[in-house]
């Protein structure tokens, strides 16, 4: 196994999902330092055997304030929403450094208490074509270049109302010695309780 970041291998393309409900795009942000605080690095790292993160360190979950109705239990990594039957959930994940010093990679999302809220999660991808990036030979990087770029997700449609635990599993990335390669440092996973009113 490598253990180079990689991106997940999208099993479907979002173009199917046009005009099919509404999205709820969720963003983890994983603060790195406070899970490798907690976890020395794992020389026996094995994407089949993630460690758990106890107390879901170092994790806090986003949405749209439009769908946003709070956190359960005062926890960053439980998240309340609004949403409907049919609508679709979109989970992504980066670190404090947008991925840059310490890289992490979703690579699996499935439900953990055996509810229905969701129905079964897929990798999936989208290419624009024309996604701006800073122009590097400009000191504020404006205006942007455009070029074609890649997003990558784990989605799944909506199709009931109610509270369902999740086990989302992403893979941990560090710079090597020469802080040219990100390397594996562990896999890791939590259980968000999510709640779809």
């Amino acid at each position: 196994m490598s253990s180079t970041a990689q991106v997940p291998s999208p099993s479907r393309s979002k173009t199917s999902q046009k005009n099919e409900g509404n999205t709820v795009n969720v963003l983890t942000i994983v603060d790195t330092e406070a899970i490798k605080a907690v976890y020395p690095r794992n020389p026996n790292a094995s994407k089949d055997n993630p460690t758990g993160l106890n107390h879901h360190e170092g994790i806090t979950m986003l949405c749209p304030a439009s769908n946003y109705v709070g956190n359960i239990n005062q926890d960053p990594a439980n998240l309340e929403f609004k949403a409907n039957v049919g609508d679709w959930i979109s989970f992504r994940a980066t670190t404090l450094s947008k991925n840059a010093d310490d890289a992490v990679i979703l690579y699996d999302v499935e439900s953990y208490n055996g509810k229905n809220v969701f129905n079964g999660f897929n990798a999936t991808k989208e290419t624009r074509t024309g996604a701006v990036v800073p122009d590097t030979t400009q000191q504020d990087g404006l205006p942007p270049k455009q070029q074609s770029v890649t997003f990558y997700s784990y989605d799944s449609k909506i199709s009931n109302s109610g509270t369902e635990t999740l086990k989302i599993t992403f893979a941990l990335y560090v710079l090597d010695e020469d802080e040219e390669n990100q390397v594996i440092y562990d896999y890791f996973w939590w259980d968000p309780e999510i709640d779809v009113k």
